[in-house]
Parts: structure tokens; sequence; C-alpha cells
């Protein structure tokens, strides 16, 4: 195994993180956003002079909402770009779909989707940062009642 501050790290004294987000197709509203911020947050932490003086390198993928696709992209940035991590994919299908993959090759992932299945049972190399989407039905329940609203609008 390498050692942890050469991981993902070429010659150049860069580390590539690996994103796999749905930038087209139907989850675009989810994916372009997220590809939109990893991209400032590496651009940001570049102009301070990287991480411990490596610059980060981003490898985005644009799986269009495919779990085929994601598993495809997964592949490539484990086997072929050596990412350090991989953040994403936007939806739950498709981190589901690399969820194992991941796993297997001791690869960190942190996906943007919400789906309790994805971090229960837990796992060594799978996190996922939205909250649970049972919570997020606990709280549109709790400011429904607060607000008095007892069936939609629409």
């Amino acid at each position: 195994m390498l050692a942890p501050n050469t991981w993902g790290a070429s010659r150049e004294k860069t580390v590539k993180i690996g994103a796999i987000f749905s930038v087209t197709g139907p989850a675009s509203f989810l994916g372009a956003p997220e590809a939109k911020t990893v991209q400032m947050l590496v651009d940001k932490i570049n102009t301070v002079g990287g991480v411990n003086g490596m610059k980060l390198e981003l490898v985005l993928k644009d799986s269009g909402g495919s779990p085929e696709k994601a598993v495809s992209f997964a592949k490539q940035l484990i086997e072929e770009d050596k990412v350090l991590a991989i953040v994403g994919p936007s939806t739950s299908g498709e981190t589901m779909a690399i969820k194992n993959l991941c796993e297997e090759n001791k690869m960190i992932l942190v996906s943007c989707a919400a789906a309790e299945v994805i971090v229960n049972p837990v796992a060594k190399y799978v996190f996922k940062t939205p909250q649970k989407d049972s919570q997020a039905v606990t709280w549109i329940y709790r400011t429904m009642k607060e607000k008095g609203i007892t069936r939609s609008r629409f």
C-alpha cells in the first residue's frame, strides 16, 4: 500500500480527485451545480497552495444519471486515473451501482445522494453528504404542522 501522502499523487505533485455527477440528463438539476461547486472548491484550494503543497486535479465525469455510466466511470477513475477518492454520484441509484466496486477497491466514495442504504449498513470506504431521506421527510412534515398546512395547495 502507498504511503497516505502519495495516494493519488503524481510526479508533478498533484492529487487527483475523481467526480461523477449527472451534469446532463434528468438529474442535471443536481449534478450541474455539484460539478460547479467541486470545481470552485478545487480552484480555491489550489489558489492558496493546494494541500500540503500539492495541487488538486479534478477528473470530472458526466454520468447523465445513468448507473451503467457511473460504473464505467468509477472503473476508469480507479484503474486508469488512479484517483485518491471519488465525489458523487448525484443519485442514489448511481451510488448503489458503484458502492461495492469502491469497497472492493478500497476507494473512498463520498456520495451526494441521500438514500439511507448508501451507508446502512455501514461501509468502510463509502460515505454520503446529505441527511437521510427519512430525516428530510420528518422536517418537511414538522414544518407543515408548524405552518398549519394539512394538504398540498397544488
